[in-house]
């Protein structure tokens, strides 16, 4: 199986803030809708992440180092 999201890694702060979201046109209206300042985060990026099963992809978000596909 297959996770695709788009997002913007958050430059200043923890890596939790970044902006995730399914399509990049919702994260580019994220950015512009103010509650953020744009120059906090760094360009928009699409991750693809591949996974065998529901129980691998939480073990892949939750390990030691997990979520980190996304570099």
């Amino acid at each position: 199986m297959k996770l695709v999201y788009w997002i913007s890694e958050c430059l200043n702060d923890s890596h939790a803030y970044s902006i995730r979201a399914k399509t990049k046109k919702a994260v580019l209206a994220e950015l512009a809708s103010g509650r953020c300042r744009p120059s906090d985060y760094g360009p928009v990026k699409k991750v693809e992440f591949e996974y065998d099963d529901a129980f691998d992809l939480m073990n892949n978000c939750l390990c030691e180092g997990g979520g980190y596909w996304e570099s």
